[in-house]
Order: structure tokens, then sequence, then C-alpha cells
């Protein structure tokens, strides 16, 4: 019965996380580096449940193992190419998140000393992550009760 209400939990997690990148995607609009692949499911081992979340990085192996000299580039190049997507859930807490509003730093010094400043701009959170995810589980919901509904019956009779 415990493996059936798992298989049942992670049919339901694996709905709603679709829910969410379909959510997601309509938000971002332009995502290079496809983002909303970071949206990740976890079911727990212990207790029966699980959760979606941008905070886990992917534990599959290093992304980026060619180095860069054999690829015939310079390491600066690959640095300015882009992002290996080790940690792409970086990119949409920081997307969900924002940034406080940046100055000029240290190394324009005589820019401040002379009472000028740059200012660099911010990027205002979007708050997208938690609507989506809240409106995408209760979504679901409905159906695991169903799901359960279903395994307790099959065990009954």
């Amino acid at each position: 019965m415990e493996a059936e209400i798992k298989n049942a939990l992670d049919y339901i997690l694996a709905e709603a996380r679709k829910d969410v990148v379909s959510d997601l995607s309509s938000q971002i609009t332009n995502d290079p580096k496809h983002a909303v692949r970071a949206v990740r499911r976890t079911l727990y081992k212990q207790i029966l449940g699980g959760n979606i979340n941008i905070l886990r990085k992917k534990r599959a192996g290093r992304t980026g193992t060619v180095p860069a000299s054999s690829r015939g580039r310079l390491k600066k190049t690959e640095q300015m190419l882009g992002y290996m997507g080790s940690d792409r859930g970086f990119i949409l807490r920081f997307l969900n998140a924002g940034t406080k509003p940046r100055e000029s730093s240290y190394m324009n010094a005589h820019l401040i000393r002379n009472g000028n400043r740059s200012s660099r701009g911010m990027i205002p959170g979007k708050d997208f992550f938690g609507p989506a995810a809240k409106a995408a589980i209760n979504q679901v919901l409905p159906i695991l009760q169903q799901k359960f509904d279903e395994i307790i019956q099959q065990q009954t009779n």
C-alpha cells in the first residue's frame, strides 16, 4: 500500500511540476538558458510527502567536464559564453527575488570623490514561483484525493 501511495504522490507532483513550468514559461518570455528546467520535484523517502522547489541543485555529474582549452577556447571566452546549468535555479531565484538598487563600486572611486555616482539600476522581484506552485498544488489535490480513495477501496476489497 505504501508503494502505491508513493506512486500516486509521484504522479501528482509530476503533474503539478508541469503546471508550474508552463506558468513560469509564460511569465519568463526570454529564457535562452532554459532556467525553467530548474523546477524540481522531491518525493520524501521516510514520510509520505513531497514538494516542488527551485532551491535544490541537480545532483547529476558536472555539466562542463571538458576543459575549455581542449575545445580550443580561452577560459575567459567560456565564462562570457554562458552558464553551464549546474544550478539553473539561481536564475529563477534571482528573477523571483529581484535585486536592490546598485550604485558604482569601489573601482569608480574617482567618480564618488567628485560627487558623481553612477546608478546600475535594479531588477524588481516578480515573486512568481510561490503563487504558481500553490495554484498547481491546489489544482491537483482533488486528483490525489481520488487516487487515495481508489487505493483504500482496493485494500478493503
